[in-house]
């Protein structure tokens, strides 16, 4: 693992606070943090799944897969879980400086990022007034980058307005657009299963709509655990608020966003997890590769409408045969919501299926 940003010297001896542990004062971007996070672990000497088994063991969720991609990218991790794995590691002690540094650098990098610039050592010169140093060039790489981000979102806004024009039903053939309750061809008018608006949302069972989807958590019989999706009473499902991110092929990511914690987007767990497999687990990262993260949001037949709203299925992109749903008693508060085979609402002759169907409306809480 190479240094970065000059965190450290080439001997190891800086980037610590003279006990052997690195030292979150020297982080100076998000980069150089994470760094001395990854140093922190390898200071431990334990693995993945050591380090997700102490912090249960000490009431705290560090799942490996969570820490694992933490600690492989560049950007600030949440506070929460920068405490755990410090705690987990064995320098509880140093807590409150890895938060600070934490929110330093948030607050460094914010204010970077406002003003076009990027943040320096403490007492670093200047450059000169040719703009020919190094920090010139920064600040010229980080102008072209704001430039060439909104031409992206210019150009973003135009794909939109021209999905926005096309008739219903209409699509580009990539699989990705909104499917259709009937066609020509069987003599139906077709109708499209457009989406619901994005934004600040709640998500409640059609089975028990006092309750909604939000922050809960599994534990396995063997006492690991995870912070998973699942559903409470509604009163008391915030934070995290509920937001819904559409893609420009009509997709959607579920995001959160709990303050002192930061944003996650709900992502379907692999079947490497175990039991926790087909759960979904806020991360950190909202751009993850694949489809585990987005799904296709489209109305539920024969539901009509429900409580002032119609009923909503959630597809997962990734498999169009497996959908959301609340796993054993739908109506219990605390069942978590998982990934299973769509239920056959004819078949089944229930044409609610509540376990599978979703009423998603706008968040009282948004002013908007």
């Amino acid at each position: 693992m190479g240094t970065t940003g000059g965190a450290w010297d080439t001997d190891g001896s800086a980037g610590t606070d003279g006990s052997g542990l690195p030292d979150p004062g020297t982080a100076r971007t998000s980069a150089e943090f994470v760094a001395l996070l990854r140093r922190l672990k390898d200071h431990s000497g334990l693995t993945y799944r050591q380090l997700e088994q102490r912090a249960a063991a000490r009431g705290d969720v560090l799942a490996r897969s969570t820490v694992a991609d933490m600690l492989r990218r560049d950007g600030l991790p949440r506070a929460e879980l920068v405490s755990a794995l410090v705690r987990t590691c064995g320098a509880e002690r140093a807590e409150a400086s890895w938060l600070a540094s934490r929110q330093r650098i948030a607050a460094s990098e914010t204010s970077g990022t406002a003003s076009g610039t990027h943040p320096g050592p403490t007492g670093a010169a200047d450059a000169s007034s040719s703009g020919s140093g190094a920090d010139g060039r920064r600040v010229r790489t980080a102008s072209l980058a704001l430039l060439g981000i909104v031409v992206l979102l210019v150009i973003g806004g135009l794909v939109l307005l021209s999905r926005d024009d096309e008739p219903s039903g209409g699509g580009s053939g990539d699989g990705r657009t909104p499917v259709t309750a009937g066609s020509a061809e069987n003599g139906q008018t077709p109708v499209a299963r457009q989406g619901p608006a994005p934004g600040p949302s709640r998500i409640r069972p059609v089975g028990a709509p006092g309750l909604c989807l939000t922050e809960g958590q599994a534990r396995a019989d063997s006492g690991e655990s995870k912070v998973v999706a699942a559903q409470w009473p509604c009163g008391k499902a915030v934070p995290p608020t509920t937001t819904l991110l559409k893609t420009d092929d009509g997709l959607y990511r579920i995001q959160w966003d709990k303050p002192g914690m930061g944003r996650g987007c709900l992502t379907v767990l692999g079947e490497d997890e175990g039991y926790f497999r087909t759960m979904l687990e806020p991360w950190d990262d909202c751009a993850a590769p694949g489809t585990v993260q987005l799904f296709r949001i489209e109305r539920a037949e024969g539901t009509g409408n429900m409580d002032g709203a119609s009923a909503w299925r959630l597809r997962s992109a990734g498999d169009g045969e497996r959908c959301v749903g609340i796993r054993g008693n739908t109506k219990a508060s605390g069942a978590v919501a998982v990934v299973e085979p769509c239920a056959d609402a004819q078949a089944a002759g229930d044409i609610s299926v509540p376990g599978q169907h979703f009423l998603i409306d706008r968040d009282r809480a948004d002013p908007n």
